[in-house]
């Protein structure tokens, strides 16, 4: 024990100065060098009390209030990690000067370097936990702004939906009445037209259904259902086929035959419908290259698969992590919503939507359990 106090008492100060001149080259202009010897001054004291338990050291028990203003002032970390290295270098310059035997020298290195480690290990747990703590605050905040911006949209669908449904009810009746009181040869001539504006109004009632998924109200849910999954494709291709045939986009689909899966028919198809028209809005912007809309629904076992691609531009970098989201969108005219309702209507149907995307193409991924793997 005497030979750690005789190497302190003759080394301190140099120790000190060869660590204060480290910080300063590292971090110039920065740090106070009045409070910073200060610091260094309490503690080389600490660690050369080796007597002492570290716990029960007088210059310890200030160790909290020491790093709560480390912390306030948000001091990096890494500061943190380099100041302890540069005490450890200024230490090992010191030893190489101490006159001592062998074991001697290996005691005082050794009783030196496991009170520094005691030391750094109770500060990074103070920043660990205090880091910890203040990430699941800043969670908490944006799970809650994210729950009130989920609320507005609830309301504003709500009103929206009230405000649109009303002359699409109108519409529909007219239509209706059309198909009624025409004659059947002059019916033929417009029959086709009223068809496409049949197939508009139901894609415009399952967007409508879409908005509501957001609002908080309980609305008339759907109930799951086994359905062929392929069916419901063959309906969505019925709804954005005349917009395929007006862009000349080139239609390729490869569907395994006797797919199914437990699922809201209704919801499903909007959100086979929202991927189609997405992807058509995106090959309207791909110029000069080949203008394709392939889809792919297949079964692993465990899962069923439906792959839409198309080989419009790549998704922008920036939005990438945060397409899912409301309000996010690529469109200069979009509203943002699209995908964040495709990706509710999906959870609650226990399945998964993921995409991948590049230069060549992007292809969104829908994944449902398949009912061969559900339990029984």
């Amino acid at each position: 024990m005497s030979d750690i106090i005789r190497f302190f008492e003759t080394h301190k100060s140099g120790i000190i100065d060869s660590w204060i001149g480290r910080l300063e080259r590292a971090y110039p202009g920065e740090y106070n060098a009045d409070k910073l010897r200060q610091q260094c001054i309490r503690y080389v004291q600490l660690i050369a009390d080796i007597h002492i338990p570290i716990e029960q050291h007088e210059v310890f028990s200030d160790y909290r209030a020491w790093c709560e203003l480390l912390f306030s002032k948000r001091i990096p970390i890494e500061h943190i990690l380099q100041s302890s290295l540069f005490f450890r270098e200024a230490f090992f310059e010191r030893v190489g000067e101490f006159e001592a035997d062998r074991a001697e020298l290996v005691s005082v290195i050794a009783h030196v370097v496991y009170r520094i480690d005691q030391f750094q290990t109770v500060v990074y747990s103070y920043f660990f936990d205090h880091a910890r703590g203040k990430i699941e605050q800043q969670d908490k905040l944006i799970e809650n702004m994210h729950d009130d911006k989920l609320n507005l949209i609830g309301k504003m669908a709500s009103s929206m939906a009230h405000e649109i449904r009303n002359p699409l009810t109108s519409i529909k009746g007219f239509t209706v009445l059309i198909r009624k009181v025409l004659p059947p040869a002059s019916l033929h001539m417009i029959d086709k037209y009223l068809d496409i504006i049949d197939n508009e109004f139901r894609n415009i009632e399952m967007q409508i259904t879409g908005f509501l998924s957001f609002s908080r109200k309980p609305i008339a849910e759907e109930n799951p259902e086994l359905t062929p999954i392929n069916s419901l494709l063959d309906k969505t291709l019925l709804l954005v086929n005349p917009l395929l045939l007006n862009e000349n986009i080139e239609f390729t689909a490869h569907l395994e035959p006797g797919l199914t899966a437990h699922v809201q028919k209704v919801a499903i198809i909007q959100v086979f419908s929202n991927l189609m028209n997405n992807a058509i809005d995106a090959l309207r912007d791909a110029e000069g290259r080949e203008r394709m809309i392939a889809v792919k629904a297949f079964s692993d076992g465990a899962y069923i698969y439906v792959r839409i691609s198309n080989t419009g531009p790549e998704i922008p970098a920036a939005i990438q992590a945060s397409l899912f989201d409301p309000f996010v969108t690529g469109k200069a005219e979009g509203t943002g919503l699209g995908l964040a309702i495709c990706k509710q209507i999906v959870e609650r149907n226990n399945g998964e939507i993921t995409f991948q995307t590049n230069s060549r193409e992007t292809t969104f991924t829908l994944r449902f359990p398949s009912p061969a793997a559900e339990p029984t």
